[in-house]
């Protein structure tokens, strides 16, 4: 019988799971796995030497059936929790039933549940998780190094010549606050001094707001955006937009790798990731959405390279991760 591999498994593929999956696949030795909990790898991952959900949220019955028959058998699980909000949303059977199943779990000697926030930026969270981490795409550069595309950077710094660049990163769904910025550069207050870039696809139902854009002088590329142009956004941008709808509060990649490259993140006034970055001390344009012309106001006045990537902070978290993890497994 073939000896029990150990696994990060994710649900399915796109956006962030993948970078979580390449990440702590290389970070912690673990093999790739990915697919619903479903008859075909239940016994697999049951059987697991070790075992990592890297986004349970996806699959939360399949995580907590794969975490409870392990265990049975007195084996360890991990999981990254994104969205541990969901634990505390409005009064509901279906949220205190899952509140109640996290909270045994956080109490659990076997499963180890990890927010991608630190509990100084939401107590609340210990509720329902044993340890509170850094989100991996807040150190993750010291596992996967920028690649820019030099010729894509050229290209974005001549369309902008001499204004600062912001950039909206990644498909441009609602939740994003796509909206947001389109009806900030339509004010009368927005001036020439900020090129706006949005890199990678447009759903139909924000094709408006960011063909008006493109008219208002906004650099669009409509598309899939590969990973060597995002590296070169990272490397020529001077703002990145991650300042999200009010239902849309929890960790940023974007903001993230904003932070590792030493660019100032746009974030939402009171958000979790515009706490994150007062504890830290990190620079952050925060925007008020009821407040259009003070959100223009703020955006513009932030100077090219105000921000500085906190290296020795970056270095703790990714530390800190492993050492969780290793505890974890």
């Amino acid at each position: 019988m073939q000896s029990p591999q150990s696994f990060i498994h994710i649900a399915f593929k796109g956006g962030h799971r993948e970078d979580y999956q390449r990440v702590l696949s290389e970070a912690l030795g673990l093999e790739s796995t990915v697919g619903r909990v479903s008859a075909g790898n239940f016994t697999a991952l049951v059987r697991a030497e070790s075992l990592l959900f890297g986004t349970l949220d996806d699959d939360v019955r399949g995580f907590v059936l794969i975490a409870l028959a392990r265990m049975m058998i007195g084996k360890k699980t991990a999981a990254l929790f994104l969205r541990p909000q969901s634990c505390f949303a409005p009064s509901g059977l279906q949220t205190k039933v899952k509140r109640a199943i996290f909270r045994f779990f956080a109490r659990s000697r076997t499963v180890s549940v990890c927010t991608i926030l630190p509990f100084d930026v939401e107590p609340r969270y210990q509720q329902v998780a044993k340890y509170g981490l850094a989100d991996p795409q807040l150190w993750d550069r010291n596992i996967l190094p920028l690649f820019p595309s030099d010729e894509f950077a050229q290209q974005l710094k001549t369309i902008a010549g001499q204004r600062k660049i912001l950039a909206f990163i990644g498909t441009a769904s609602p939740f994003k606050g796509v909206a947001q910025i389109c009806k900030m550069m339509a004010d009368p207050t927005w001036d020439d001094s900020i090129c706006v870039v949005f890199a990678g696809r447009v759903p139909d139902e924000v094709l408006p707001f960011v063909n008006n854009a493109g008219a208002l002088g906004a650099a669009i590329f409509p598309r899939f955006v590969s990973s060597e142009e995002l590296d070169a956004i990272y490397e020529v941008a001077d703002l990145i937009w991650a300042a999200y709808q009010p239902g849309y509060d929890q960790a940023s990649g974007n903001f993230g790798r904003a932070l590792q490259s030493g660019k100032t993140p746009v974030v939402r006034q009171g958000t979790l990731i515009a706490r994150l970055a007062g504890l830290m001390d990190y620079p952050v344009v925060t925007i008020d959405f009821d407040n259009l012309q003070e959100a223009v106001t703020k955006v513009q006045a932030v100077t090219a390279a105000s921000a500085v990537a906190p290296e020795g902070k970056i270095a703790r978290w990714e530390s800190d991760f492993k050492a969780a993890m290793v505890s974890s497994l």
